[in-house]
């Protein structure tokens, strides 16, 4: 088995709120205005409501076996083939969603810093980042995050504060964006922003308790949700709704806007500093929960030989978008609106299934 280390309750939360947040840096805001206009405040407060409903599913098919993860509870569940079936569509979604983030961070740093760098260098870099990491172990990982996580969250409030004197208050309006029927459905299909939550799922081995598993899961998701819901309104009150739109990455933007005297200028450099650090924790963690979910299905103990292999397909599948416009009209436009049938359904009918064949952990 497969020696994960334990960790407190904070370096879980630091961790999976990381997780959440770091992708929302990039084009998620843009697309959150393109699909409800100026409801996107409050339309992720309903996506963060769905997430908690699917975590709760979570919680209870975790604390009916207690003692196993999720993969475990599969097996247990369905038997070996078909739990192996949900257990590597998790790893597919995962997989998938570390090479896109990859090649999303790539193509929005190169528009707005390294203009000349070929992509393969910048994509080679983090996971050069990952496979360290990876060696490393999840506990540094998780304890790392909680040491980044408090310069990342004052980073963060000093940057909104230092952008408040763009805010304009009748931007907000109209209230209901493109309709309320609209922001529900849309709320409800975004619900796998919050998706990252239920990897504690994937470490439960690691926390001390399962009640520490609760605790940890909506705790990261009510972090997450506020933030979210202040980033979001705050790029509300800054920008008009056609044109916020049109920006790529709307966050560094506002960065930029920041100009107070001629000797506080270039604030960007702030938020570069978190963009970069919360995809450095972000993409290594979704990588070592793939190699964690292919050793449970593999019966592989020792994760280190199948490290080095793993980065190759991350490269490979980050590379598959020709451009940008593929990659989020495409690739993370699915991920972000169906990635919830993984996250959350899966669970379910694991749960239904326990319960209608009253299986249960000692």
């Amino acid at each position: 088995m497969v020696e994960q280390g334990k960790f407190g309750n904070k370096e879980a939360i630091a961790v999976l709120v990381i997780a959440c947040m770091a992708k929302e840096f990039f084009t998620d805001p843009n697309i959150i205005v393109r699909k409800v206009g100026t409801a996107g405040w409050y339309m992720v407060l309903i996506s963060a409501a769905v997430a908690a409903g699917g975590f709760t599913v979570v919680y209870f098919l975790l604390k009916r076996f207690p003692g196993k993860n999720i993969m475990e509870i599969y097996d247990a569940v369905f038997g070996r083939y078909i739990g192996f079936v949900f257990s590597f569509l998790l790893a597919v979604v995962l997989l998938f969603s570390a090479a896109m983030n990859l090649r999303e961070y790539v193509e929005i740093i190169k528009i707005y810093v390294f203009l000349k760098t070929p992509p393969v260098y910048l994509i080679g870099s983090l996971i050069v980042t990952a496979v360290i990491l990876s060696f490393i172990g999840l506990e540094n990982i998780a304890r790392y995050s909680k040491l980044a996580g408090y310069v990342m969250l004052a980073g963060f409030i000093i940057l909104l504060l230092l952008a408040s004197s763009f805010f304009r208050f009748y931007r907000i309006y109209p209230l209901l964006g493109y309709g309320l029927k609209n922001t529900l459905v849309q709320g409800f299909l975004r619900s796998s922003i919050y998706g990252e939550i239920t990897l504690v799922a994937i470490f439960a081995k690691s926390l001390h308790r399962i009640e520490d598993v609760r605790k940890v899961g909506y705790t990261s998701l009510i972090i997450a949700a506020a933030l979210l819901f202040i980033m979001q309104l705050g790029l509300t009150l800054i920008f008009t709704y056609p044109f916020g739109k049109e920006l790529t990455a709307p966050l560094y933007a506002v960065a930029s806007l920041i100009h107070y005297g001629a000797f506080f200028q270039r604030v960007e450099s702030l938020f570069l500093f978190i963009w970069n650090i919360s995809t450095l924790i972000a993409i290594p963690l979704l990588f070592y929960m793939v190699l964690l979910i292919y050793s449970h299905l593999f019966k592989i103990d020792d994760l280190r030989p199948i490290i080095i292999p793993f980065p190759v397909i991350l490269l490979t599948l980050s590379l598959i978008p020709s451009n940008i416009v593929e990659l989020v009209q495409f690739y993370i436009r699915y991920l972000r609106e169906f990635g919830w049938v993984v996250f959350y359904v899966l669970p379910a009918i694991a749960l239904a299934m326990a319960a209608l064949s009253k299986k249960k952990g000692a």
